[in-house]
């Protein structure tokens, strides 16, 4: 009766492991097309870094916003904007620290994928993030926004 319990239980175990392993595994290759495209590394640290590479794009897209938002209420109070202190000041720039921040990702072993420039990646999320000023900020036809076009 005891070696039958044991049995049980040890074949309940290899099941469990034998699940969770499965359960692992991970696949690489072409991501579904709900993603517009893309590919899943071989090697899983990769895919760990780009990742973080892309929460830090998410990251400076709303730091981009902050800049223009700050940039516009100064501007509405008569001071100059600060908008091109706030994207490139090599200190406190948010481009600058994004790059530093996927240069510093890019050195932690294996790297990035090759195939993408992260860093140029910066312009462009920023460059994406002013397209939408002119909608964000922007009169209603009727003025109901404003109180008309003479307050610009």
């Amino acid at each position: 009766m005891m070696k039958r319990i044991l049995g049980t239980a040890a074949a309940i175990a290899l099941a469990l492991s034998a699940s969770a392993a499965f359960a692992g595994t991970y696949v690489s290759g072409p991501l579904p097309t709900e993603f517009g495209g893309g590919y899943v590394p071989p090697d899983p640290a990769i895919l760990k870094n780009v990742q973080k590479a892309s929460k830090e794009g998410a990251k400076l897209a709303a730091s981009v916003e902050k800049c223009y938002s700050k940039g516009a209420a100064n501007y509405s109070k008569g001071k100059a904007t600060g908008v091109e202190t706030c994207l490139n000041d090599l200190d406190k720039g948010v481009l600058i620290k994004y790059a530093a921040k996927i240069q510093s990702i890019n050195q932690k072993a294996p790297g990035l994928p090759p195939c993408h420039n992260y860093v140029g990646d910066g312009l462009l999320i920023a460059g994406l993030v002013k397209g939408f000023n002119g909608s964000t900020y922007c009169q209603s036809p009727s003025g109901a926004f404003v109180d008309g076009p003479a307050s610009l």
